[in-house]
């Protein structure tokens, strides 16, 4: 029996891909989560936030505004000074040469209650797919 190069017909009810319908790139974007730590001997911490951005300057930008929208009664006069120190000081250049050299950066603080946010980045290299040509019946979307 000869053989064919002839391509199977996909499974019934699925979508195959058009010639040139889409572009695939891979990126290095950096994910951003703000976690809360109950104590240390309680469960998982509670999310915050989350993000995926595309820049190291996001990222620690990012940082830098939910730290200083942090609540000032919330933290002791030595924590203030910290997390500003942190903010506007050393900490933020080391995160930002960090994330720069691909290696994950993040702060954290006490609050006088004992709870303790953190903030941790790290570089990620993720999948976009991209339509380039959207039929009618498709919406303009990216996915990641």
């Amino acid at each position: 029996m000869p053989r064919t190069n002839a391509p199977t017909p996909p499974p019934q009810g699925t979508r195959t891909a058009r010639p040139l319908d889409h572009t695939v790139s891979i990126r290095t974007g950096y994910w951003f989560e703000a976690l809360c730590y109950k104590d240390a001997y309680a469960g998982p911490p509670e999310l915050l936030d989350r993000a995926m951005l595309d820049t190291p300057e996001e990222a620690v930008r990012l940082i830098r505004v939910q730290i200083r929208t942090t609540h000032p009664f919330a933290l002791s006069p030595d924590e203030v000074a910290r997390a500003l120190a942190w903010a506007d000081g050393g900490g933020r250049v080391q995160a930002l040469a960090a994330l720069h050299r691909g290696e994950p950066a993040g702060f954290s603080i006490v609050l006088r209650d004992g709870l303790r946010p953190e903030w941790r980045v790290r570089p990620v290299d993720h999948l976009t797919l991209t339509l380039t040509h959207p039929q009618r019946n498709d919406p303009p979307c990216s996915f990641t």
